[in-house]
């Protein structure tokens, strides 16, 4: 039986700047936390195929030393919008944001974990 294989997933989010997709490699590596690990552009049509709108994560969400941010504007951080509960990459000093989804803006809190979910759009 091999040990070395991970669970991991893609969540989807969009450049506060482009406005444009792109996926997050996540890593499930200990008990309820994932690890951002990688970033990449996708499109709507190549994330549905993949199935990436369909995926669900739940638990806490660190950053793995080598996650090179938002694939667009390097952004590090990413906030998960209360309204839709989509996230947009975000550069960590900013206090608002507004949803690249939906449009809702609000203040910036931090929170331990996250219910992640893709697709809608």
């Amino acid at each position: 039986m091999r040990t070395d294989v991970k669970e991991a997933n893609v969540i989807l989010a969009k450049c506060r700047k482009s406005r444009k997709m792109y996926g997050i490699r996540i890593e499930h590596r200990t008990n309820n936390v994932w690890y951002r690990t990688w970033a990449f552009p996708i499109s709507e049509k190549d994330a549905s195929n993949e199935g990436y709108d369909n995926v669900t994560i739940s638990g806490r969400v660190d950053t793995d030393a080598e996650y090179p941010g938002c694939p667009y504007c390097g952004g590090m951080g990413w906030v998960s919008c209360g309204n839709c509960k989509k996230l947009t990459c975000w550069s960590n000093s900013e206090r608002y944001f507004i949803c690249t989804w939906c449009g809702a803006s609000g203040e910036v809190t931090a929170a331990e974990e996250f219910d992640l979910k893709g697709g809608g759009y």
